[in-house]
């Protein structure tokens, strides 16, 4: 059941009236829990069971955890919870990939052998789910949290459909206490989430949609054209950005008319001036699981150079494979990893227009490089187009795909620009003359351009 269908517009209908037709805290939370077991299940029924096991082992060692006063025990409780959710995430998501790998080197050593392969479905938001858990358990374990003892809580904290299958990775601290809280309703509240909804959706079908044959045409491993190559690798860094934020939109927008407060997943990323800062601003909630869950635990930057460029680099590599069981992936992660290690220690320019203006153009061809790899899924698709950098003329289509990337993200640039001058990120602090005619234009576009067309979120994938 995608965010982008008739199914889901009557699904949440109906859940929004059953919710508000119940005052009940305890019984809004029990419609959260069925409602997001039936828009897990809507996908395949068949991993229901998976989430609903990995939810009650979090809930169950994080109560043993906080109840033990013996360290060595804690410890133990937390090896076994996070071993339970790895496990999951090891064997439908990295056994074959890794398997496959490890046969490859075999043959290449002259050891022919046929190592086994599952063959395994993916579960949909797998790799939020584990992450969101693993989270919980860790914060109880390092005394951040106390253990949740109110099952229905836990379970609709687990399992909260807006957010369940792309994030952002909430905390128990921000998220899971507002299950125990009343929820409300106010104008505002209901302004901010018509905005989220009509710009996420607008990103969505009018942009990353409106990209995504663009960007499906150039990705070919017989591309003639180096031109084409450096356009679609722009579109496709401007479609998953427009992708993934829209989603993240959306999930604020249904989240908060439900009366619940989301963190911000993005912050302009494409406006950073380093790769410190990019990944500061983008996919927020996944850059700060991995400072406080990876990097930090490995030592962040203390034990002097060597060692901080080591756990850089594991951590954007793990990160390149948190995103999928493929070496692209890793790459990626791999030259994120490099750019911010080097970045680190490069002396700073003393004139700040010219820092700016060359960390921006720096960090631009570090992020857009690296969506290549992210984008090309295969070694022959790399080396086909790669190849294509011998032939740099610039023909007609060069210029129908330039005009229609800026056709396509034009507003996108616009709004973002509005945004980051007056810090109004709903548009709230604008006349009622501005604000709805912003949105009847982007609800327009989005009902026009919602016939063609059409491609499922890129991260349902991770």
């Amino acid at each position: 059941m995608s965010f982008v269908s008739r199914d889901f517009a009557l699904f949440y209908t109906v859940v929004f009236i059953l919710y508000y037709g119940f005052p009940s805290v305890k019984v809004q939370n029990l419609l959260v829990v069925v409602a997001s077991y039936v828009f897990y299940g809507w996908w395949d029924w068949r991993f229901l069971p998976l989430l609903v096991i990995i939810s009650v082992v979090n809930y169950a060692t994080a109560i043993w955890i906080g109840a033990t006063k013996r360290p060595r025990r804690k410890r133990f409780l937390l090896i076994a919870a996070l071993s339970v959710s790895l496990a999951a995430l090891a064997v439908f998501k990295y056994f074959d990939f890794f398997s496959n790998s490890f046969a490859i080197a075999l043959r290449s050593l002259g050891l022919p052998v046929d190592l086994p392969v599952l063959h395994l479905i993916l579960p949909l938001g797998i790799s939020f789910m584990t992450f969101q858990g693993m989270a919980y358990v860790i914060d109880v374990w390092r005394g951040h949290h106390p253990a949740e003892t109110d099952l229905l809580r836990f379970l609709a904290f687990k399992a909260f459909f807006p957010q369940l299958i792309a994030g952002p990775i909430e905390r128990a601290d921000h998220l899971l206490v507002q299950f125990g809280q009343e929820r409300s309703l106010t104008p505002d509240k209901v302004m901010q989430a018509l905005w989220l909804l009509v710009y996420g959706y607008t990103l969505k079908i009018v942009v990353a949609d409106g990209l995504a044959p663009i960007v499906d045409s150039v990705f070919v491993a017989n591309q003639p054209f180096g031109w084409s190559v450096i356009l679609g690798t722009l579109g496709f860094g401007l479609q998953i950005y427009a992708d993934f934020y829209g989603y993240s939109l959306i999930a604020k927008g249904l989240a908060l008319l439900l009366g619940f407060e989301l963190i911000w997943n993005f912050r302009f990323p494409y406006w950073a001036t380093s790769p410190s800062d990019f990944w500061q601003r983008w996919h927020i909630s996944l850059s700060r699981w991995l400072r406080d869950y990876l990097y930090i635990p490995l030592g962040g930057n203390r034990g002097g150079r060597l060692k901080t460029v080591r756990n850089l680099y594991a951590t954007m590599l793990l990160g390149g494979l948190w995103h999928g069981a493929s070496w692209n992936f890793v790459f990626w992660g791999f030259i994120h990893g490099t750019a911010l290690a080097a970045t680190r220690y490069l002396p700073e320019c003393q004139f700040s227009r010219v820092r700016t203006a060359f960390g921006w153009t720096f960090t631009m061809i570090v992020v857009f490089s690296a969506w290549f790899f992210f984008r090309a899924s295969s070694y022959e698709l790399i080396l086909g187009m790669l190849s294509a950098f011998r032939d740099m003329e610039w023909v007609p289509v060069h210029t129908s795909i330039a005009f229609a990337l800026c056709a396509a993200t034009g507003p996108l640039f616009i709004i973002e620009w509005i945004q980051q001058r007056s810090g109004d990120f709903v548009l709230l602090r604008y006349p009622a003359w501005v604000r709805y005619p912003a949105l009847s234009c982007l609800c327009f576009l989005a009902l026009v351009m919602g016939r063609e067309y059409q491609a499922s979120f890129i991260y349902f994938q991770f």
